[in-house]
């Protein structure tokens, strides 16, 4: 793993320097290689489930909102609580707040829940839109890792609850540790104890 892990980093700094990659196209090939590789696996081996991960979910590009194919949730554009940036806007701010629905990612999952393979598993997070899909990117690795782009996500519990964040006491812990180890749970609990969705069926 750190043979190609430095591998990477090698063909990441030169086609930096070259200037023939942006910076979001940069990293979502080294989340794609390396985070996206790790967090696969430990998932896998904690049998970890969340309907973001689901086969039967897809992106309806005309209703411009994520699907579940087997009709237990309704349609919703969010698949991890962040800002997702709409190139479809051409006047007005660059950038939309999801909805305030539960994302995919805190939904409970039914009982036709299937796992995306290694290949497929990031396939609702990538999209034609690089910045939409780097957003979304950065925002699991801040879930699941407790660190994005070597900070604490703070601003990602800040925009699904502002009184939650406040009342934290894991900041400072956070802050000389450099991770937050307890930000997917207390998203969970934020959106199970708000439950503003339930199950369609």
């Amino acid at each position: 793993m750190e043979y190609i892990k430095s591998r990477i980093n090698i063909i990441v700094r030169f086609l930096k320097n070259k200037g023939l990659l942006s910076m979001d196209l940069i990293y979502r090939f080294y989340y794609m290689n390396i985070f996206g590789s790790k967090l696969y696996y430990r998932h896998k081996i904690e049998s970890y489930r969340s309907c973001a991960f689901c086969m039967h979910l897809y992106y309806d590009k005309v209703i411009k909102k994520y699907v579940c194919s087997c009709g237990e949730y309704e349609a919703c554009a969010s698949l991890v609580p962040c800002i997702v940036p709409d190139p479809t806007l051409m006047t007005g701010p660059s950038y939309i707040e999801e909805e305030e629905q539960i994302p995919w990612l805190f939904k409970s999952p039914c009982l036709n829940f299937e796992v995306l393979d290694s290949k497929n598993y990031f396939r609702n997070f990538i999209s034609s839109n690089i910045n939409g899909s780097v957003t979304r990117l950065e925002a699991l690795e801040g879930i699941m890792m407790g660190s994005c782009s070597g900070g604490i996500p703070c601003h990602i519990c800040a925009t699904v609850n502002k009184e939650a964040y406040t009342r934290c006491r894991y900041i400072s812990k956070a802050g000389e540790t450099g991770k937050c180890n307890i930000i997917h749970d207390s998203l969970g609990q934020i959106y199970n104890s708000s439950a503003q969705l339930p199950n369609v069926s």
